[in-house]
Parts: structure tokens; C-alpha cells; sequence
């Protein structure tokens, strides 16, 4: 007779038997992206989690999706804990608000947005920390990304802003540390299950078990509190 023990651990993330490998093509009914290996059924239910709580603030989400990367040059302490990527998310809230502020100071109708966030941390082949990063808006306030110029006020030199001042930097010194990969907005429609499930197949990528460094004490995936 089968060990039902020894099936639950088997499901489980062998670096914490809280994490649950999930191999399906789908979920909750969404599609998700299995060719890169199983996948952490907890990071989907936050993910789904995060998803649902902005389409019932917005009715329309803009989802950017941009990956950070981390000097070589960077210190062991400044890689103990994931003190960067929350520098880098306070930073942009602060320029996504002083902003809005100033626009409206020039007689402009502002839209408010929260700024929601998923993000996890992996390890490159070259063993090299790199963020995977997707931001949810309100759509009404912010649509695209805007022209890759670090010249433009517009949510592409934020970004770039936002990750100097996490890692003390200027953004002009950052070259090959942001990447904006193709198609990285999408909008997601409240009660339009397709542009839900689009994005979600591009974030579920973030959670996928492969590359992430378990046990070292932080946290490989994290989003905003719903």
C-alpha cells in the first residue's frame, strides 16, 4: 500500500516542506509557463492573490514586466537579505508620487495608483543575483512604460531612477543592469478572464522553482500585501 506520507513529501519543495511543486499547465484555470520545470503552488496563490486585488481596486491594471540585475561589484552584505529590491520599491512609489503631486500642481486630472508589485530572486548560470520584477498600476494613470530615453519623465526613467538609488548608483552607470524584455506591458481588464490569463502565464514564470537559492535564510519571491 502506498505511504500517503511519503506522497505529500514528495510534492514538497525539498528546502521547505511548506512549498508545494505544482506541474500542471494550469491554474485555477489560468494558463502558466511549464516548460521551464515545476513551478511553487504557493507563489501562484499569491500571484492570483495580487492579481485580484488590483483588478478590484482598477478596472483597467497596466502590468510591466523589467528584470534588475546586481553588480558584480556589489557586497555579500548588501546580497544577505533582499534589502536591495525593497530599496528599489520604495524609491519608485516615491517617484510615482512626487509625480502625480507635481501634475496636479500644473492643473493636470491625476489618476491615484497604488503601486502592487511580485517579484523573486534567482541566480543566473554565472551565479549572479537578479531580480525578476512585475509592477501592477492603474491603467488609468499609467498605461506603457514610455520611450526607452532616460531623459523623459515617464515610468522607464523612474524605474531606472528607483534601481540607482537602491543600489546607490546613477542611472546613466546601470547600463546592463535593467532589462526591459519584449512586450513587457499588458492590460488587464476587470471581467475579461483573456487579459487576465495573458498576464498571468508572463508572471507565473516567476515562480518556477528552477534557479532560486532556498536555505539561505531570505525569501526568493515576495508581492504586496493584499
Amino acid at each position: 500500500m502506498p505511504n500517503p506520507k511519503r506522497k505529500h513529501f514528495m510534492n514538497q519543495h525539498s528546502f521547505n516542506s511548506n512549498f508545494h511543486r505544482y506541474n500542471k499547465d494550469s491554474y485555477r484555470g489560468f494558463d502558466i509557463q511549464s516548460k521551464h520545470g515545476p513551478l511553487i503552488q504557493n507563489y501562484l496563490t499569491r500571484v492570483h492573490a495580487c492579481f485580484t486585488k488590483a483588478q478590484e481596486d482598477y478596472s483597467r491594471v497596466c502590468l510591466i514586466r523589467l528584470d534588475l540585475h546586481v553588480p558584480e561589484t556589489c557586497t555579500p552584505e548588501a546580497l544577505a537579505d533582499n534589502r536591495l529590491i525593497y530599496r528599489f520599491f520604495s524609491s519608485l512609489k516615491a517617484k510615482i508620487a512626487y509625480a502625480q503631486d507635481q501634475s496636479m500642481k500644473l492643473g493636470n486630472r491625476v489618476h491615484h495608483t497604488e503601486l502592487r508589485y511580485i517579484w523573486c530572486r534567482e541566480l543566473s548560470t554565472q551565479s549572479r543575483v537578479h531580480f525578476h520584477v512585475a509592477l501592477l498600476l492603474n491603467a488609468a494613470a499609467y498605461s506603457f512604460i514610455g520611450k526607452f530615453n532616460l531623459s523623459h519623465n515617464n515610468m522607464y526613467s523612474r524605474i531606472h531612477q528607483a534601481w540607482g538609488s537602491a543600489l546607490h548608483a546613477f542611472p546613466e552607470d546601470l547600463q546592463g543592469l535593467i532589462h526591459i524584455p519584449e512586450n513587457p506591458c499588458y492590460e488587464i481588464i476587470r471581467g475579461n478572464d483573456a487579459s487576465f490569463n495573458e498576464a498571468f502565464k508572463r508572471v507565473s514564470y516567476l515562480c518556477k522553482v528552477n534557479s532560486k537559492e532556498f536555505g539561505n535564510h531570505y525569501h526568493c519571491f515576495g508581492c504586496s500585501r493584499v
